[in-house]
């Protein structure tokens, strides 16, 4: 019994020790250390101020650096408690909770734990014409743009004016922790009149650096005309343009019988013109600024080709009939005296051509004749460029040489990334030589006396500048070097890496008289300025008698840095708009600091500048030429020693100059009419441009069409009927007749008389 008792005290006792113990664990809020109480450090990744967390009723803010403290009453358990609401943390940016990385236990020793956060902006647009002059958002129909990661957003009808909320940032796990990465935008099309008036992915916006995009659509001045199919006069009361959308609308021409629309979409219209004669219904392709010229054959035109047509059947009349020939030999004076008809005498020479005793003589007419309508009908042949040594000034004649910077990087598959326009001659590749010499000369057309070339030692580029340097000297032209000594991260190239490619470069090239621009070849080195003195000197000094190594400085600041060491700079400057700000200071000052120096200043010029596709954000608008004239004429008043042109052909930046889908020849002419060159570039058109301004004849053309085709057909056919005639009479004679106009077969007893018979085709031959 009492071992009974004392086993029942001992449960009891067991039990009353084991109910506190059970409720420590079961509230451990009340016991401190047990329940890994603390406070939580969060870092919002990226740091953003005012994202809110919320855990077991308190909220905490993160701060301006992104940092949140929270007090935490246990840190088990704790993803089940803690929340992170979506919020406003600006008027247009708003956070939205993506991850933590790692156990938020860990928190509980101090640790700060990383949050992602996925962020969004508000944001708009606007719609410009590539001019810049705003486009009313009532004619976009509708909008589509596309996020790097692929999400899409349709808008139609209300929905393209207003504002938009889009995902402007995402984070990911990296090496060492989360990483917040940027979204970006692009436009994949804007419909205007049932057409879409972008290039699809080829305008690009970040919401996190810009909420407020401008939008470029392809609208294009395009000029309408209608011209005599055989004439040079105009003809035509309008036009009659259906859209793409299949709407059709008439435009009056006006005095000089020319309708212009300013503000066309991109797209492909059929176009008709009204009034003055017949004509027909033309489809035209509309992808730049150009002018469209159509035929209309005119009443006068029906007449002329009625005319042609009859006197040609009248011609075959008669020289089917010689009895009718002999009688208008013999009635044409008088007919012509009486003027009851003219068209006897008109044909006269046709008939006398046909008394000639030699066929030669026939032959020889008939060449010339043939001469006639191609001489009349002959047009200008244009070219794209002129034939070597014919420019429109000699090279280096100039005492400040203009030169323009030129890539051989290019291949085929060079033209699929971050590109916007595309040159007219084609997609080609750097390797290409005909493609070097067409550059070459449309170059030298234009008045630039050579090209700074994009190189570095590589085998490829190796052989295209061989290449280069044949044509170049083929066709009188001059070349300097741009050294490109940072890699593709920008990063500088290894100086003895420089130094041996300066030094093999001048080993090649150093004597050559393609590079004698300033007595010796010229090599801008790109990168220069992220240099010490000490260590530019060394690198070019095994160089420095044979080679003028000309630095990149951007600023006065880099001038006095590097010092005299190098023989000057040439500026790479194209991402400032000349007609907003004063540039020709900067550039004044940057000249005055290189020739205190003693050095060569290459001043920049550029036509405009776009890199938006290649990480940039700046856009500086050509203006149909204006921004390059502004630019040279800065470029001129800082007293150069050359101008250097931003740039022959680079396209990923938007700089070039080269004739292109998207700007035709506009700043090269411009360019040509600074530098005073006497020869236009013409470049290939399309097919919606017309061959020249007007294509038909001139009033003296038709009419010797006109002549030629009344002589040419009856000579034609009299010729063909002599060899007709000596076919006959040389079978005659081999089947026994010696007369070519009937065989004479000799009745039986009689003699042939030989003699007789035999003078007969010569007596006879003056009349074929």
């Amino acid at each position: 019994m009492i071992a009974r008792r004392c086993l029942t005290l001992a449960v009891l006792s067991g039990l009353l020790v084991a109910i506190p113990v059970a409720r420590a664990e079961a509230t451990p809020s009340t016991f401190g250390p047990a329940a890994l109480a603390g406070t939580l450090l969060l870092q919002t990744v990226p740091p953003l101020e005012g994202v809110v967390v919320k855990v077991d009723g308190a909220t905490a803010h993160s701060d301006a650096q992104g940092r949140i403290s929270v007090p935490v009453q246990n840190f088990i358990n704790l993803e089940g408690r803690i929340s992170v609401p979506v919020t406003q943390i600006a008027p247009d940016q708003r956070a939205v909770f993506d991850r933590f990385r790692g156990d938020l236990k860990s928190g509980a020793r101090g640790k700060v734990i990383q949050m992602g956060v996925r962020t969004q902006r508000l944001v708009s647009w606007h719609f410009v014409d590539k001019y810049g002059d705003e486009v009313p958002v009532d004619r976009v129909e509708s909008m589509q743009l596309r996020s790097n990661t692929g999400e899409v957003f349709d808008l139609r009808g209300p929905q393209v004016d207003q504002p938009l909320w889009v995902s402007e940032s995402r984070t990911q796990q990296g090496p060492s922790g989360l990483v917040s990465k940027q979204l970006y935008y692009v436009v994949d099309s804007v419909v205007v009149d049932k057409t879409s008036v972008v290039h699809r992915a080829q305008q690009q916006f970040t919401p996190w650096v810009q909420q407020r995009w401008t939008v470029q659509l392809l609208f294009f001045k395009v000029g309408f005309s209608g011209g005599d199919m055989l004439f040079t006069d105009g003809a035509g009361s309008g036009i009659e343009l259906t859209g793409p959308d299949g709407v059709a609308r008439r435009l009056p021409f006006g005095p000089d019988n020319t309708v212009t629309v300013s503000d066309l979409p991109r797209g492909t219209y059929v176009v008709k013109i009204y009034g003055g004669g017949v004509s027909f219904a033309r489809p035209v392709s509309i992808s730049k600024d150009q002018q469209v010229t159509l035929s209309v054959i005119t009443w006068l035109d029906l007449v002329l080709l009625g005319g042609v047509v009859l006197f040609a059947a009248l011609g075959l009349v008669l020289l089917g009939r010689p009895l009718l020939r002999a009688k208008l030999r013999r009635g044409g004076g008088r007919i012509i005296r009486t003027g009851h008809r003219i068209w006897p005498w008109l044909l006269w020479p046709a008939i006398r051509l046909t008394a000639f005793r030699r066929e030669r003589h026939g032959a020889v007419i008939l060449v010339l004749l043939l001469l006639v309508p191609v001489i009349a009908l002959a047009p200008a042949r244009p070219a794209l460029a002129g034939p070597p040594g014919e420019v429109g000034r000699s090279a280096l004649t100039n005492p400040v040489p203009v030169l323009a910077y030129y890539y051989i990087w290019y291949t085929p598959t060079s033209w699929n990334r971050a590109k916007i326009d595309y040159p007219l001659l084609g997609r080609y590749s750097s390797d290409d030589v005909e493609i070097m010499r067409r550059h070459v000369r449309m170059a030298k057309a234009a008045g630039i006396d050579g090209f700074l070339v994009s190189w570095k030692h590589t085998p490829q580029l190796d052989e295209r500048l061989a290449k280069l340097v044949d044509v170049a000297r083929s066709e009188d032209f001059h070349l300097g070097i741009v050294y490109q000594g940072l890699d593709f991260e920008r990063r500088p190239l290894p100086l003895k890496t420089i130094e041996t490619d300066l030094a093999l470069f001048a080993d090649e090239y150093a004597n050559d008289p393609v590079f004698d621009i300033f007595g010796k070849p010229v090599v801008v080195w790109t990168g220069s300025e992220q240099q010490i003195r000490q260590e530019i000197e060394a690198t070019i000094k095994i160089v420095r008698d044979r080679l003028l190594v000309l630095g990149n400085a951007k600023s006065v600041e880099d001038v006095k840095a590097i010092g005299p060491v190098l023989d000057g700079h040439a500026y790479y400057w194209a991402a400032v708009d000349p007609l907003r700000g004063d540039i020709a200071a900067k550039l004044s000052d940057m000249s005055r600091a290189v020739h205190l120096q003693g050095g060569l200043w290459i001043a920049p010029a550029a036509p405009g500048f776009d890199a938006r596709l290649v990480g940039g954000s700046k856009e500086v608008l050509r203006r149909d030429g204006a921004t390059l004239r502004a630019s040279f004429d800065a470029a001129r008043t800082s007293a150069p020693d050359a101008i250097g042109v931003i740039s022959w052909n680079e396209f990923s930046e938007n700089t070039h100059i080269e004739p292109s889908y998207q700007y035709g020849a506009t700043d090269l002419n411009v360019l040509a009419d600074i530098l005073g060159a006497r020869t236009d570039i013409t470049v290939p058109t399309d097919s919606s441009d017309p061959a020249s301004r007007n294509k038909g004849l001139t009033s003296w053309g038709a009419l010797l069409l006109v002549g030629s085709a009344m002589l040419l057909l009856p000579l034609a056919i009299a010729v063909a009927r002599r060899r007709w005639a000596h076919a006959a009479t040389g079978a005659h004679a081999v089947g026994g007749s010696l007369n070519p106009e009937r065989s004479h077969t000799p009745n039986r007893g009689e003699r042939p008389n030989p003699g007789r018979h035999a003078a007969a085709p010569a007596d006879r031959s003056g009349l074929y």
